[in-house]
């Protein structure tokens, strides 16, 4: 009884903890040691290794909703009240005054005639109509004047023009002598034939050259008698050289000309 009277207390169960601990520690050397000549004396087993061409895709942690509820209005602030003004005082408008163009209308009306503005222009009115009577004047003359050249130029065309036809008509009547005479020198070998009757007429074109030989006849209007027509043919080119005018006469007037033959001339 003195013994468990000495004892303190707690001190069992201390013991009874380091027993159980050795106890522990042995047994679990005694596994280590096992495992460890089992594991020594396993054969070793391939590796296998899974090879993956992309990785798995990693899952997202879900999104928070989100609350779209739009917030509630506020409510309106209340209106002040209104102020009161006190009411606007009465304008004064001034009196309109005159229009400038009124005004003016009234000084001129007012303000006295100058005596000089009425002489000086009857004086400009003179002297306008002196100055357009004087142009008119000079008007006049020119077209006199123009008038009289026109009658000049008219008077000298009409004096050229008669004087041509006189000259014309004197060298026409001189070729016309050159005409008798080749005539005259024809008729004297023309045999008119027996039995002919009337004064029947033919005409003949005949081409000289510039010596006046003969170039060319021929007949243009018969007589209507073939004997009588060949006759004066005939003659026509035995009578030949002619005389004829030379340089621009011959060219105008003998160089192709028309002869008309009659018996009865």
């Amino acid at each position: 009884m003195s013994s468990a009277m000495n004892t303190v207390p707690g001190m069992h169960s201390d013991k009874t903890k380091a027993r159980a601990l050795a106890l522990a520690m042995h047994a679990a050397f005694v596994v280590l040691l096992i495992f460890g000549v089992s594991w020594q004396k396993k054969p070793e087993s391939p590796v296998v290794a899974d090879l993956w061409s992309s990785l798995p895709p990693i899952p997202q942690p879900a999104q928070p909703k989100v609350d779209v509820t739009p917030p509630e209005p506020e409510p309106p602030a209340p209106k002040p009240a209104p102020r009161m003004e006190p009411p606007p005082a009465p304008k004064v408008e001034p009196a309109p005054l005159p229009k400038p163009d009124i005004a003016l209308k009234k000084k001129e009306k007012e303000k006295k005639p100058e005596p000089k503005a009425e002489p000086k222009k009857r004086e400009d009115d003179k002297a306008e109509k002196a100055r357009k009577e004087v142009e008119a004047r000079k008007a006049a003359e020119r077209d006199a004047q123009d008038k009289k050249l026109l009658e000049l130029e008219k008077a000298a065309e009409a004096k050229a023009a008669a004087e041509k036809a006189a000259a014309e008509r004197a060298r026409a009547s001189e070729m016309q002598k050159y005409v008798v005479g080749i005539q005259s020198k024809v008729w004297a070998r023309v045999n008119v034939p027996q039995g002919l009757q009337g004064n029947p007429e033919a005409e003949f074109v005949v081409s000289l050259l510039p010596g006046g030989e003969l170039r060319n006849v021929t007949r243009r209007k018969s007589s209507g008698n073939p004997a009588y027509d060949a006759e004066i043919e005939r003659a026509i080119r035995q009578a030949q050289p002619f005389t004829v005018p030379s340089g621009d006469d011959f060219q105008r007037y003998f160089r192709e000309f028309p002869m008309t033959f009659r018996p009865q001339r």
